[in-house]
């Protein structure tokens, strides 16, 4: 599938008041095992078996400790047992909501076998990624395997490998670039610069989220928002959805790595519900739009994270010029329904509204695309013009915008 060029913000920082005992091993006695993933909008999915179940896409996710089960009626043919009332909350304008806890779960991955894991199953309806990428998508997993590996993400040849930490040992240019992380409460922390509109430096801890498509979400509430900004929906939360504005900042440091002109989320306080009353460790999330742009190396046990560039390190950093969020829909995800129109944007000023279904783009039936395909055509380059066919109830009609740049 192709990168699309927008996508909603993936971003769920779960508290919990217990721990997780996973155990995972290498099935046989190697020292590593090399995983194929996909990754859409730089989102990593993995295949993850539960107590014997066929492959279930997961999202390989640093920003959450305890493995979550996003589709609850998969639940009924897992066998889960040893279950409990838990409360969860994350990310969004709700509250926190009641889901089930299981203990004792048995997950394996290519050449992994975990036992006695925790899995946290959500109530129906709270959150679906399938609709978001356009293909099954079961839930997110993180911490049990960062946790008990090194673990090295290859964004440009689309693998994972796992290593045993005891036997790892770095190699080549991997020993050029690395930084020290902190790990609390089974997220990583990496010390970096962000350079704002005005060029302040503020160097800050930054929680690395893989799971979060954005280059860099900013979550101090006292944090002086640039003039020219977008305001947007932002993604969806564990506890509801994300808004804010988007804006660009002037730059931002990892290591002897700048990037310049970075465009930062700014969510809304009411979608910080999360972090009310508590004193937060971290300036906000350092996401995949960012890391992607390196191949990585998580090494929890030594507390470090090695990294290298690779072909998206010098790509520009864009944003969904056109306004348009899109869900695929439908047993094979082929039908496509506008979930959100950014205001005043191009698409907005064109007339179309949610729920609008697109059945043909630029003159193309839409019959063999998919969500990728749709995003890269409708986020051309500034200044092309988008022909959009949209069926709205019984009505069927076209609508015309140029793309420009707020940004």
């Amino acid at each position: 599938m192709k990168r699309p060029a927008a996508f909603a913000l993936l971003l769920l920082l779960l508290c919990f008041p217990f721990k997780s005992e996973a155990g995972f091993t290498f099935r046989e006695d190697v020292k590593s095992v090399k995983i194929p993933v996909e990754i859409i909008n730089n989102i990593v999915l993995i295949p993850v078996r539960i107590n014997g179940s066929f492959e279930l896409n997961f999202i390989f996710d640093t920003g959450v400790r305890t493995t979550i089960l996003t589709e609850p009626l998969l639940s009924n043919f897992l066998s889960l047992d040893s279950l409990q009332k838990v409360k969860v909350r994350g990310l969004g304008e709700g509250d926190a909501i009641e889901a089930i806890l299981a203990r004792n779960v048995s997950m394996t991955l290519p050449g992994v076998l975990g036992k006695g894991i925790n899995l946290i199953v959500l109530p129906q309806g709270i959150i679906s990624y399938s609709e978001m990428f356009g293909k099954p998508v079961f839930g997110i997993i993180g911490y049990e395997i960062f946790g008990q590996f090194v673990v090295e993400i290859d964004y440009q040849n689309k693998f994972v490998r796992l290593y045993d930490p005891f036997s790892f040992k770095l190699k080549g240019k991997w020993k050029r670039n690395e930084l020290p992380i902190e790990v609390r409460k089974g997220k990583p922390y990496v010390n970096a610069k962000l350079i704002d509109h005005l060029g302040g430096e503020i160097e800050s801890k930054w929680l690395i989220d893989t799971g979060a498509s954005q280059a860099v979400a900013l979550f101090d509430k006292n944090l002086e928002v640039p003039d020219q900004t977008v305001e947007t929906f932002l993604g969806k939360g564990l506890s509801g959805d994300v808004y804010g504005r988007l804006g660009r900042v002037q730059g931002f440091q990892l290591g002897k790595f700048t990037f310049k002109d970075v465009i930062a989320g700014y969510p809304e306080v009411g979608s910080l519900n999360i972090l009310h009353g508590k004193k937060s460790v971290w300036y906000g999330n350092l996401g995949a739009e960012i890391i992607s742009r390196f191949n990585v190396i998580f090494d929890y046990p030594r507390r470090r994270l090695y990294f290298k560039k690779n072909n998206k390190y010098r790509k520009p950093f864009t944003y969904n010029v056109s306004g348009i969020e899109v869900l695929a829909k439908g047993h094979t995800y082929e039908n496509f329904f506008i979930s959100y129109v950014r205001p005043n944007s191009p698409a907005a000023e064109a007339g179309i509204q949610i729920d609008d279904e697109i059945v043909a783009l630029n003159g193309i039936s839409i019959s063999g695309l998919d969500i990728g395909d749709m995003y890269l055509n409708l986020n051309k380059k500034i200044g092309k013009k988008i022909s959009v066919k949209i069926r709205r109830g019984e009505s069927t009609f076209k609508k015309r915008f140029s793309l420009i740049s707020e940004l």
